[in-house]
């Protein structure tokens, strides 16, 4: 009775640390001490926690995704209102018209929101809603935008919460840690532990380590299925999920707001 390998490197990263959390548990419920293998056990638990940090890391990526479908729904506010704005400078009533034409200077005056740098539409935002809010507000109800203010101020506000949410996240955490270097690291400890186990067993007789290994040989099975799975839907997926984090100060690429 032995274990079998098992190709750690192809296993996508979430798979691949839900393997080594059971195999850490697994160490822990038969004790490092009794399976002979402390010294090793010691050695693996800080690179198993680096792994740890390392993922947590990528999870930033899914606050960017966040960010920037926040800031599409704010775009999708702001150009809504601008069009409006145009539409109404046709208005038969005459006031209306009037009012449509002074917001309009007010938005040019800030350019192309939309196509700015996340921050700095933020803050233009926030300073144009500041205005339309008082000095505008009777324009603002001519056109019928009232209920748009408080909806791009809604979104704008919710765009902030996600960029300071992601930054506090990111602040409290390591950030030089490299997940593939992390990875290899682990891997190579695994294996050492793997082959010290084999070879106890033979050594000082299977008894010890039966039940750990019948146990081990049925988690690596499962994700060994889930790996073969995966390729089989995925052929040409890569085999490591890598993520890159992304700029928050990319120009967005939608159409001008310029009115």
């Amino acid at each position: 009775m032995k274990i079998p390998k098992l190709d750690t490197h192809s296993l996508r990263n979430n798979a691949y640390f839900q393997f080594h959390t059971e195999f850490r548990d697994l160490i822990v419920q038969h004790n490092a001490e009794t399976l002979k293998i402390k010294p090793l056990f010691d050695g693996y638990l800080p690179i198993y926690n680096k792994v740890d940090d390392a993922i947590k890391k990528i999870v930033k990526s899914e606050f960017t995704a966040k960010i920037h479908e926040a800031d599409k729904a704010r775009d999708e506010i702001y150009l809504g209102m601008a069009e409006i704005i145009t539409a109404n400078h046709r208005h038969f009533d005459k006031n209306i018209k009037q009012a449509a034409e002074r917001l309009k200077i007010l938005f040019d005056t800030y350019g192309k929101v939309a196509n700015k740098p996340l921050n700095e539409e933020t803050s233009a935002i926030y300073n144009i809603l500041q205005e339309l809010k008082s000095k505008y507000t009777d324009d603002v109800e001519s056109v019928g935008l009232t209920k748009w203010v408080t909806e791009l101020e809604s979104r704008n506000k919710t765009f902030e919460g996600l960029v300071k949410e992601r930054f506090d996240e990111t602040a409290s955490r390591t950030t030089d840690i490299d997940m593939k270097q992390a990875r290899s690291q682990l891997d190579d400890v695994y294996k050492t532990i793997v082959e010290r186990i084999n070879a106890l067993a033979v050594v000082d007789g299977v008894a010890t380590y039966e039940a750990f290994i019948k146990t081990l040989n049925a988690v690596i099975a499962k994700y060994a299925v889930k790996h073969h799975h995966h390729k089989r839907m995925n052929p040409d997926s890569p085999d490591l999920q890598d993520s890159q984090d992304s700029q928050d100060n990319n120009t967005n690429t939608q159409n001008g707001s310029s009115i």
